[in-house]
């Protein structure tokens, strides 16, 4: 018997799911408030932004080794800016209300790569000199933008710098969940990931929403890693390290 699982509604988490009562049933958020249903015991296992495991390692155990993470560009975590990032100093950035995992590795990058301090992480709807959007949204944003003619991809920013992949989420467990249901959770979302990767092009046929066609799909969905080798984990543990140390450097201002 499967536990209650979690969805995020983004098009990189489709791959996981297949065109079935499971997915359909799946309780549906976005990556911070699929944080809070976990804690809430709402549902039992889910893709949790990587953050979760930072913030929560007694509540949050990640499952079958499997999430979504990217060597280069992942397209679809962009920061739209009216100058470059290292030129933000003392300015206002718009952030997306959806992001937990991403606004912190934008503040990683400010800080530590970028060495700019001074900023400030304001909602999307405020002034603001730059913006930070994720998902979906991000990925049908037109990168012609006349207001922001600087584009950064987060997630090639850190590659280019640490040269390890970035990992953004990460399927977890909520402490306590029985050792079969996480089992046949991970077995599903195997199987599911295994015929999916086999024809990638197929799922632009569920999310019309996304204006894309199959080609499209493809080409997005192919530059993201959904099962986890030694150096996803190597770069979530690099990763951990620097947002501790952005966190330290916020709470010591």
């Amino acid at each position: 018997m499967l536990p209650s699982l979690g969805r995020i509604p983004y098009l990189n988490t489709e791959p996981f799911f297949g065109d079935d009562p499971v997915r359909a049933g799946a309780r549906t958020a976005t990556p911070r408030a699929m944080i809070d249903l976990v804690r809430g015991g709402q549902v039992d296992v889910a893709p949790l932004p990587i953050v979760a495991a930072f913030d929560h390692p007694d509540l949050f155990v990640p499952v079958g080794d499997m999430g979504i993470a990217t060597q280069a560009d992942a397209k679809s975590v962009l920061l739209f800016s009216q100058a470059p990032p290292a030129d933000l100093g003392g300015r206002c950035i718009g952030v997306i209300d959806d992001t937990a995992t991403s606004a912190r590795l934008l503040s990683v990058l400010l800080q530590c790569h970028y060495a700019v301090g001074g900023y400030r992480l304001v909602p999307l709807d405020a002034p603001s000199d730059a913006v930070l959007l994720i998902g979906d949204r991000a990925l049908l944003q037109s990168p012609q933008d006349s207001r922001y003619p600087h584009v950064t991809d987060l997630a090639a920013a850190w590659h280019e710098w640490t040269g390890l992949p970035f990992v953004f989420a990460a399927w977890m467990q909520r402490a306590g969940v029985a050792p079969a249901k996480a089992a046949a959770a991970v077995d599903y979302l195997d199987r599911q990931l295994t015929v999916n990767l086999a024809d990638l092009g197929a799922l632009a046929a569920r999310r019309p929403d996304c204006g894309l066609d199959a080609a499209a799909v493809r080409r997005y969905l192919q530059t993201f890693e959904y099962r986890f080798g030694p150096r996803a984990w190597a770069a979530v543990d690099r990763f951990r390290e620097l947002d501790a140390q952005v966190s330290v450097q916020h709470d010591a201002a």
